[in-house]
């Protein structure tokens, strides 16, 4: 399980530290966007920042999720992200290109299990304040 839980970590943490650092500081060629909601959705996001927004916390998700004592907070972050990477895939694109989110969404659940003790205080019926 130990291994299980290492491979998982370093391939959500290097995924999401490179594709956020793609998003912050563009490396890799990207394929030209179909035409319609895509287009749209792509011309709101760039020039307002939003996207720099999330390339941030993708890399600083990512690093957390990789240094291992931080890993929870780090899949805190990520979790937001890889919902929306989801959403975008199958309400925008109509499910076209969605391997790589349902790859990166199983590797956080699995590392939610893994790290489940320290999410047990969030799912409690009685909460109060201190």
């Amino acid at each position: 399980m130990k291994i299980a839980i290492i491979i998982s970590r370093v391939l959500l943490g290097l995924g999401f530290t490179i594709f956020g650092l793609n998003i912050l500081h563009p490396f890799m060629t990207q394929p030209p966007p179909p035409e319609g909601l895509v287009t749209q959705f792509l011309v709101v996001m760039g020039p307002t920042h939003w996207m720099t927004l999330v390339g941030t916390f993708q890399l600083l998700g990512g690093i957390l999720v990789l240094i291992g004592g931080t890993a929870p907070l780090g899949l805190v972050l990520l979790g937001p992200v890889l919902v929306n990477i989801l959403a975008f895939h199958i309400f925008l694109e109509g499910g076209q290109g969605i391997a790589p989110g349902l790859v990166f969404s199983i590797l956080e659940v699995f590392l939610l299990y893994a790290y489940r003790s320290y999410f047990r205080s969030v799912f409690t019926t009685s909460a109060s304040p201190t």
